[in-house]
């Protein structure tokens, strides 16, 4: 009976894309002087930002730490893309500061993904898209009441909804 029950979890985690593949094998030093540089270590930086989104937030963290800042240096200054990150959008940042870098992984690999895209309600979207998904995978941060209007509007397919009301909101002075 346990074994069935194993194989049925197991299959409910590869049907939903969850088991988690390794980090990829990061360079231990790197540099990027040139456009040249940056297009050469792309693709590491896409596979390395698949699994930063796809890998719950409390697995294998000192590689998640060293995944961050190698794909956020990569991001700084690569001539690509530009990210423009609206905070309205991060109501949870002063409780969880940490999902910031899981927004920023999930809007950077979309834009990696679709160059052309310059919807930022789409954009944004695809970031709080991935902090929904990690936040479901920790007992924590899915019981968090700063999540909780973003957990309930990826719940409800109502995730776009949710970001273009949010960009909406009058900017503090």
């Amino acid at each position: 009976m346990k074994a069935a029950r194993y194989i049925f979890i197991l299959l409910i985690f590869i049907l939903h894309g969850k088991v988690q593949a390794q980090c990829p094998e990061l360079p231990e030093k790197y540099e990027w002087n040139t456009a040249e540089d940056y297009a050469n270590d792309k693709d590491l930086v896409k596979k390395t930002l698949r699994w930063l989104c796809n890998t719950p937030l409390g697995v294998e963290v000192q590689k998640r730490s060293v995944a961050n800042a190698f794909v956020l240096e990569w991001l700084a200054g690569t001539p690509e893309l530009t990210m423009n990150v609206d905070t309205r959008v991060l109501p949870f940042e002063t409780d969880h500061p940490e999902l910031l870098y899981t927004f920023m992984h999930g809007m950077a690999l979309y834009m990696l993904e679709h160059p052309k895209e310059t919807d930022q309600i789409k954009l944004h979207t695809q970031g709080l898209k991935v902090v929904a998904e990690l936040a479901l995978s920790s007992k924590e941060l899915s019981k968090s009441r700063s999540l909780k209007r973003l957990l309930r509007a990826d719940r409800k397919n109502k995730l776009r909804e949710y970001t273009k009301e949010l960009l909406e909101e009058k900017k503090t002075p």
